[in-house]
């Protein structure tokens, strides 16, 4: 007996199925670079799936294993292949498609096939790439081409009433335009472009660099005769690749200008023939690796959709436009025919190249493009250079919240608009850290969940403090956390770090990666500002003369440092005074760096009238030398680590902690508490904490002292800045009279200390030893009128340790800065944030704690 049949279901048409949503997670979890950052740059290079860099490595080894003819042969089917897979995306025959090294070198020999003669007039679209472009200006200037620019439309697009007119004008050669553009998101109208060059009978080039991958791209549908693609965009194809391909029956009249042993057949001495299908633009010698990854690239695409791809990124797309939009300063430039991945916009006096650089240091990655790339558009839109980001299958709203958020607090920062919140979606039930499991290369979460503890381990979430109250003097130096910045805290969750001590380093580290988007906490023992360590005081030197070029870099590295962090503090914590270091003339290690010079006691007696060098001495004098505010450096640095969402708790002394995993746990007196990385800034306290490192460290008492001094005389500004010289007594440092305090002095040596031992105020006997070395190069200064005393942490080589805690991966350590550490605090900052987040830092190799083991280098 048949089933029962509805009236009318007979007759009715078939429900289209219902579209494909994309699943954002699974596309993340086979792209390991979405775990490094927020990337938006599909359109310059995207990100590699796991298969696409398999399908190379693969190769490679094969080549290495049985040589590159061998590994060829082998893989002869599966390069076939990729040529069917390119011919489905295209719409085309498998005969019509070339495999090329990119874009470009399809374009030119492509163009250089049609034989352009004098005369010939080529129509293109203001949305021509820069190569396009110039391999067409070219063209005209040497063969006499006639070059016209077609207009565009009030949406931003071409013209096609003028393109109309303009193939009614007379014959033309050929049509092209970019489907996409460089410089925007628009997308070109190529089907009623193919239509109207069809009309007329004119070749129709189309550019699909841009839009392959990220819209459907048929050259039947459109009607485009030739077609120029790349890999490495949204394809997610390795660079190097590119793709050609020519319609029948255009291909049968093309032969390109230079045939190669791929393309053609030498037929007799004088003779040749051209292969019958598009292989007749490719060359014999090919990156088969290159191609093999592209294959995979284009099968992840066809499993996906192309449809599904395309709506998944015109939702975020859109979203983008009308979030940064809503921004006050931000000016999106895309024109009204805008549509697909990309998203273009200026910042109001601010340089695209500097907003490009600003948010790659809060791990947004995209691009600044320069009217140089795309001129025909953007100097007839009166832009020079614009911000362009790019969506792609592995981002989604949380990718949007860091680069909207970032750039309203770079605007914010810049003093160009409010921090409101305009533009910014507001959190929803389910939303998670934006970089937490980044980081650390795990999937993010889609929906609201509760982190579980790992098995056999206890977890005590402390009681929350306002800790913004407790940082001192923090109204100077940032606002308020905005909301949008507080993490919301879940019980028994991990932190991505834990910072311990927050003097120059801890704070500089905290600040950096509470920037990141990361859950920081930061515990300091003591109170926020104490004076039991070495960050104390009020002023600190910054300098470039160094004894050897290994430390050249890395303070090129803390002047900028510094400048970025005067800039977002809005504060001033460099004085540039210039500096004279001076030793004996015999002393075997001299200073020197970048910018600096010897000069002798006579000059530096006109460079420092307040400084004189006794007998026998020279100096180094380093015109960038100066002095930091030490205590407003402090300040500003905890106020930014906490305005970006940072937690502060100080009065907590970390009793121990140990390695669990992946992770560390972490036991105060209070609480225990778990993260995936710990950060040990502890200076004095390194041994205690690091127990493998105490036989290495050396911890020193050393006094300070202030000599009564005019500071409108030698002793002051202008008579002397930051100086050192090296006398029996020790090497005397010092300061000139700035803040009404006095002459600032100090001497580079001392007894070993305990750091949890009360510490005396300085004895006679070290003042007066201070004394004594003070008179014998300053004249002028008067009787001491206060001290104090601090703390050096020593390595035998006097350099710092920077790096993990070897043998312990997930704990790195900063410290051991040996009395010269303090100038590096927001470079060292920026560099532990770094190693957080997986980023090498050879850099600082010389650094490295291992240098220190048998078996370690330095």
């Amino acid at each position: 007996m048949s089933a029962p049949v509805t009236a009318g279901t007979a007759a009715s048409p078939p429900s289209p199925p219902p579209p494909r949503t994309l699943n954002v997670a699974a596309e993340r979890a086979r792209t390991p670079g979405s775990f490094t950052g927020h990337h938006f740059n599909s359109a310059g290079a995207a990100l590699l799936a796991n298969g696409t860099v398999e399908a190379v490595i693969d190769h490679l080894r094969a080549e290495s294993l049985s040589g590159g003819y061998e590994a060829a042969k082998h893989a002869a089917p599966a390069l076939e292949a990729v040529y069917a897979r390119t011919a489905e995306l295209l719409g085309a025959r498998l005969e019509e498609v070339a495999l090329v090294e990119s874009a470009t070198a399809g374009w030119q020999r492509a163009v250089s096939a049609l034989r352009l003669r004098p005369g010939d007039r080529v129509l293109a679209a203001r949305s021509s790439y820069v190569s396009s472009a110039l391999h067409l200006l070219s063209v005209e200037r040497d063969h006499g081409v006639q070059v016209e620019l077609l207009p565009n439309g009030p949406d931003g697009a071409v013209d096609l009433e003028a393109l109309e007119a303009a193939l009614r004008a007379g014959p033309a050669a050929l049509v092209t335009a970019a489907h996409v553009p460089t410089s925007s998101g628009l997308v070109e109208p190529a089907s009623s472009i193919g239509a109207l060059a069809g009309a007329h009978g004119v070749p129709f080039l189309l550019d699909a660099t841009q839009s392959l991958g990220q819209l459907p791209v048929d050259m039947g549908a459109i009607g485009c005769d030739l077609l120029i693609g790349t890999g490495r965009k949204f394809l997610r194809g390795p660079r190097g690749t590119g793709l050609l391909a020519v319609r029948r029956p255009l291909l049968d009249r093309l032969a390109p200008e230079a045939p190669d042993v791929r393309g053609a057949v030498w037929t007799a001495e004088r003779s040749w023939e051209l292969v019958p299908d598009a292989k007749r633009f490719e060359l014999w010698e090919a990156a088969h690796a290159l191609r093999l990854g592209l294959g995979a690239a284009l099968t992840d695409l066809a499993a996906l959709g192309v449809d599904t791809v395309a709506r998944h990124l015109a939702v975020l797309a859109a979203s983008l436009r009308e979030r940064l939009s809503a921004l006050p300063g931000v000016q999106v430039t895309d024109p009204p025919a805008a549509g697909g991945a990309i998203v273009t916009f200026v910042v109001d006096g601010l340089d695209a190249s500097e907003m490009q650089r600003q948010l790659a240091y809060r791990r947004v990655h995209l691009i600044a493009v320069p009217a140089g790339h795309g001129r025909w558009d953007m100097d007839h839109r009166g832009l020079t250079k614009v911000v362009r980001a790019s969506v792609h299958v592995y981002n989604d709203e949380d990718d949007l919240d860091a680069l909207v958020e970032a750039v309203r607090e770079i605007v914010c920062l810049q003093g160009r608009g409010t921090a409101s919140g305009a533009g910014r979606r507001e959190p929803e039930a389910g939303d998670s850290r934006r970089e937490a499991d980044a980081v650390h290369g795990t999937q993010r979460d889609t929906g609201p969940t509760t982190p579980v503890p790992s098995p056999g381990t206890s977890h005590v979430t402390p009681t929350p403090t306002n800790s913004q109250a407790r940082v001192p003097g923090s109204e100077h130096a940032a606002p308020a956390p905005s909301p949008a910045a507080t993490h919301t805290r879940t019980p028994h969750h991990t932190h991505d770090a834990i910072v311990v001590g927050l003097g120059v380093h801890g704070s500089a580290t905290l600040r950096h990666l509470a920037a990141r988007g990361l859950d920081a906490l930061g515990l300091e023992q003591y109170g926020l500002g104490h004076d039991l360590g070495s960050s104390h005081g009020a002023t600190r030197m910054i300098r470039r003369a160094y004894p050897h070029p290994d430390w050249d870099a890395l303070v090129d590295t803390a002047y900028r440092a510094w400048t970025e962090l005067e800039g977002a503090s809005k504060a001033q914590l460099l004085d540039i005074t210039g500096g004279l270091y001076a030793a004996p003339n015999d002393r075997p290690d001299p200073l020197r760096g970048p910018g600096c010079r010897e000069v002798d006691a006579e000059e530096a007696a006109r460079i420092f009238p307040g400084l004189r060098l006794p007998a026998g001495f020279s100096a180094v004098h380093d015109p960038r030398a100066g002095i930091i505010d030490a205590q407003e450096t402090l300040r500003a640095q905890l106020g930014l680590a906490e305005r970006s969402g940072a937690r502060i708790e100080d009065n907590s002394p970390v009793l121990g902690w140990e390695a669990d995993g992946d992770e560390v746990v972490v036991r105060t007196g209070e609480s225990v508490l778990r993260a995936r990385r710990l950060v040990l800034c502890t200076g004095p306290w390194t041994a205690a904490q690091v127990p493998s490192l105490a036989p290495h460290l050396t911890v020193t008492r050393i006094v300070n002292a202030y000599f009564a001094a005019d500071p409108a005389g030698p002793l002051g500004p202008s008579g002397l800045g930051s100086f050192s010289v090296d006398l029996p007594q020790g090497l005397l440092y010092g300061f000139p009279a700035t803040d009404g305090r006095g002459l600032k002095a100090g001497l580079d040596s001392g007894p070993t200390w305990e750091p949890q031992a009360a510490r005396p105020e300085a004895t006679d006997a070290e003042l007066a030893l201070l004394t004594e070395a003070v008179a014998q190069v300053l004249p002028g200064a008067g009787p001491v009128t206060e001290s104090l005393t601090c703390l050096y942490t020593m390595t035998a080589d006097r350099r710092f340790l920077v790096g993990e805690v070897p043998g312990v991966p997930q704990v790195l350590v900063a410290s051991a800065c040996s009395g010269h550490g303090f100038k590096f605090g927001p470079a060292i900052g920026e560099a532990l944030a770094d190693l957080v987040c997986g980023i090498a830092r050879p850099d600082l190799d010389f650094l490295s704690p291992t240098r220190l083991f048998p078996g370690g280098t330095s």
